[in-house]
């Protein structure tokens, strides 16, 4: 794929993301189907939702795409400045679910803020760092860089949303690492960083424990106690993939959806995948990830514009990080963090912003 034409890479990064689109349908109406009747005595509650998150999602990716990238750029320093007071305001007065104070009410839909803001910060710090400023230090760059957007990351992992405060980090280090900001930057900022992330990792116990469980291998031990407490979850999502065998038991005959996989239609829906359609299925969807990813990061080498250059790339580091964290967690390679998987999982805020995002990728550069 290195050498292919910007073209034949646009079709294929298509075909990626409808294909995923498509499969998180088909494993959503057979995912969510318990859950939607035992807490909606409905069975199509949550593929409903899902299918108007897509709906949604697409049509501001077919409005984004058309626009010119310098006029929706316009509004990015005023936009990052609403996200940040916005995620503050949250604090006090968002919803709470699941101990989380994530969520704002509109009335007939909750929307998750943390998750847009992610287009926003990759926006502004792509714009940022494309502005040259005469005599400008480092430390004054680097301050207006990322003052705003840290500031935000802050405010989300206090909601708590470790997940994605973790996704903007590795969004943040990536944008770094591809800018033209001085190279050592990049690799200092890992340096420094293992203070703050160890304090970080042990300001919740339950974050705490998570952690210290993956890092020990309790949950391989094949200890009673541990598998009916905190190994429960990855216990029972190896049971579900394990029982897929090669081919799966088949669409919409999950045994781990009827209660015994908690949130199996969100955080856990691979696990859907591994039971339903087995191995090859599973391997057939991170095939396609591996295609998307590849896809952006190849589109983004080919981009002339700095500025947009770094958006694809964020937009793409984005993707790939949690797909690995998701399918990750799923196994027990990584500590479960709650972090949905791209276009599959269930999630409406997700859904739209990831399509805002790429509406954007595609959208047109007027010099």
């Amino acid at each position: 794929m290195i050498n292919t034409p910007t073209s034949y890479l646009i079709r294929v990064n298509k075909f990626s993301i409808l294909s995923l689109i498509t499969i998180g349908i088909l494993l959503n109406i057979s995912a969510s189907s318990v859950e939607g009747l035992n807490l909606y005595n409905d069975n199509f509650y949550f593929i409903k939702r899902h299918i108007v998150a897509i709906l949604i999602g697409s049509l501001f990716f077919n409005l984004l795409r058309k626009l010119d990238l310098n006029l929706i750029i316009k509004f990015i320093p005023i936009g990052m400045f609403l996200t940040t007071v916005s995620l503050f305001l949250l604090l006090s007065y968002g919803v709470v679910r699941g101990g989380s104070r994530r969520w704002v009410d509109l009335g007939i839909i909750n929307f998750q803020p943390s998750e847009i803001s992610k287009v926003i910060i990759i926006l502004f710090i792509a714009h940022q760092i494309s502005l040259e400023h005469k005599d400008e230090s480092l430390f004054k760059k680097l301050l207006r860089v990322f003052l705003l957007p840290l500031l935000s990351s802050f405010f989300i992992l206090i909601q708590p949303d470790f997940g994605s405060f973790a996704s903007i980090v590795f969004i943040v280090f990536l944008l770094l690492l591809f800018s033209k900001i001085n190279f050592f930057i990049p690799f200092i900022s890992i340096l420094i960083s293992f203070i703050p992330i160890y304090l970080i990792a042990n300001a919740q116990p339950y974050r705490f424990e998570r952690i210290t469980t993956w890092l020990n291998g309790l949950c391989d031990l094949g200890n009673v106690e541990e598998l009916l407490d905190r190994c429960f979850q990855l216990n029972q999502s190896r049971i579900a993939i394990s029982s897929g065998g090669w081919i799966g038991l088949g669409p919409g005959t999950s045994r781990a959806r009827w209660g015994s996989l908690p949130n199996a239609y969100s955080d856990f829906i691979s696990s859907i995948i591994g039971e339903e359609y087995g191995f090859i299925g599973l391997s057939v969807v991170i095939f396609l990830y591996i295609l998307l990813v590849s896809s952006i990061f190849l589109i983004a080498l080919r981009e002339k514009s700095e500025q947009k250059k770094l958006i694809i790339i964020g937009i793409g580091g984005w993707i790939f990080f949690q797909t690995i964290i998701n399918l990750g967690g799923a196994v027990g390679i990584v500590p479960i963090t709650g972090i949905v998987l791209p276009f599959i999982s269930y999630g409406s805020s997700a859904m739209v912003s990831i399509l805002i995002a790429l509406g954007i990728m595609y959208s047109r550069v007027n010099e």
